[in-house]
């Protein structure tokens, strides 16, 4: 007949049996994780000049990132990493400097890394990662012969998206880039603008006087005033680049949320150098006026116009 452990030897067995378990495991073989390639993703950037007219007569002679104010938008995902290849063909040193990607100092575009800002005629590749989703921006950080503030009012700035991981790709097709600042014009003047383009409701109200609302709507679409249906879900990207404080409202009294909550006043704040994501959905059919609503702005051309149907 087989003795029994006594009680009191009971823990020492335990003990003993852990330690023949983890042995165990540790001489079972590793096998590693399958590596996952890091996503590349490229975009090109040449700063040139273009004469822009942002309202009949009034004209913008802007330095721009490939021709356009604001430059293009570059849309990636968390993960990714970003390689901008940038070309300066204008006459003065230029760069690019972002917001919100990771970068080491080679890649600042700033003051603090010379070699990151090239001269006339020169190229430079920067490097970043995308580490986490948002809405973010991108401008020329350069003071050569001007202020940093003058390089970027005269146009050296465009939007960076950063989508989470599994929102790829992106649906854009309802989705809107506001860039809201202060262009130096031609004249000296100062022009208050959304993107590159002044717009006038007293212009608005002769074109429905003159032709009707549905004549109106009409010439609207013909001169590329965006058309969205009613009920679709809006996405605004706003950006506050200029050195005023400006805001962004839109017409027709649909509930307007930022960052998931609802927006007081449906009026969303810009500061110089801020950045928010405006999400709503027209409830009804309309030509919709979103401005500044700082009225003095919207007063001097800081509007635009969306067609919901």
């Amino acid at each position: 007949m087989s003795k029994r452990l006594p009680p009191e030897k009971w823990p020492i067995l335990v003990i003993a049996v852990v330690i023949v378990l983890l042995l165990a495991v540790a001489l079972l073989p590793v096998t590693a994780p399958p590596a996952r390639a890091q996503n590349v993703r490229e975009f090109s950037l040449v700063a040139k000049s273009a004469r822009i007219e942002v309202a009949p007569g009034v004209v913008w002679d802007a330095w721009t990132y490939n021709g356009t104010v604001p430059g293009p938008t570059l849309r990636v995902r968390v993960g990714d990493l970003v390689k901008i290849h940038f070309t300066n063909n204008l006459d003065r040193t230029h760069s690019v400097h972002v917001h919100g990607l990771r970068y080491t100092i080679e890649s600042d575009g700033s003051q603090a890394y010379p070699a990151s800002m090239p001269g006339p005629g020169q190229s430079y590749t920067y490097t970043y990662e995308a580490t986490r989703p948002g809405l973010f921006y991108y401008h020329c950080h350069s003071a050569d012969g001007a202020s940093i503030s003058t390089h970027i009012r005269k146009g050296l700035y465009g939007a960076i998206v950063v989508y989470p991981a599994d929102q790829w790709p992106p649906e854009t097709d309802h989705e809107f880039v506001q860039f809201f600042s202060e262009a130096p014009t031609a004249t000296g003047s100062i022009a208050y603008v959304i993107n590159d383009k002044q717009a006038f409701e007293h212009d608005l109200l002769d074109l429905v006087n003159s032709q009707g609302y549905a004549g109106a709507v009409e010439t609207l679409k013909g001169l590329g005033v965006p058309v969205v249906p009613v009920g679709a879900d809006l996405t605004f990207y706003l950006v506050g680049i200029g050195n005023e404080y400006h805001s962004w409202h839109m017409h027709g009294g649909s509930p307007v949320f930022v960052n998931g909550e609802p927006v007081e006043g449906d009026v969303v704040p810009l500061g110089p150098g801020t950045a928010a994501t405006a999400k709503l959905r027209p409830t009804n059919p309309g030509i919709w006026l979103i401005h500044c609503h700082l009225v003095l702005h919207a007063d001097a051309g800081m509007v635009t116009l969306v067609i919901a149907e």
